[in-house]
């Protein structure tokens, strides 16, 4: 019997340092990004740009599909911006996806620096470029809140690690 007690212990540890809490947001102050600077991504995209903020439901990040999410039991927000550039220009367009996972029941998150991983986020650019695999983010911060109609609001400063240096993506949007 001792030696049971002592496993149900090991295992009840085990399981606390491997489940992912991802802390709450009460009251979110929105603060990850002064929305009034130019390159933050917003609903409201550039011209000649597509922008789209979508949540896949019972679904988890998947880094090997090309948009980074396959089926699974939690819900995923995609952001994907690109363009095709101009047209008398070769090789310019390129695509750029952020993917985040949130826990089913999950109705606000604020995290920062390595919290992130808690929450899956990953980056990616596709384009006429060396590095085109998605990239783990355990720098910067986001915070977001689900909405009464389900879609959820998300603001994000985040730095994605690449071997020329970090690219950051700020992001001001709701997710639908």
């Amino acid at each position: 019997m001792k030696n049971s007690n002592y496993l149900f212990l090991l295992l009840f540890i085990l399981f606390q340092a491997c489940s992912k809490d991802v802390p709450d947001c009460e009251n979110c102050s929105f603060d990850c990004v002064d929305v009034n600077d130019s390159d933050v991504i917003t609903n409201d995209c550039l011209d000649n740009y597509e922008c789209t903020f979508k949540i896949f439901t019972q679904a988890e990040v998947d880094l090997e599909e090309r948009d980074g999410h396959g089926n699974g039991n939690k819900n995923v927000l995609q952001l994907v911006y690109e363009t095709q550039g101009d047209l008398g220009i070769a090789d310019d367009e390129f695509e750029k996806i952020l993917i985040m996972e949130i826990d089913e029941s999950q109705a606000s998150f604020s995290v920062e620096g390595t919290e992130l991983k808690s929450m899956n986020v990953h980056y990616k650019q596709i384009c006429f470029c060396v590095e085109t695999d998605f990239k783990e983010i355990d720098k910067g911060c986001m915070q977001g809140e689900r909405q009464e109609d389900g879609s959820w609001f998300v603001q994000g400063n985040l730095f994605a690690p690449y071997s020329f240096g970090e690219v950051e993506v700020k992001f001001d949007a709701r997710f639908e």
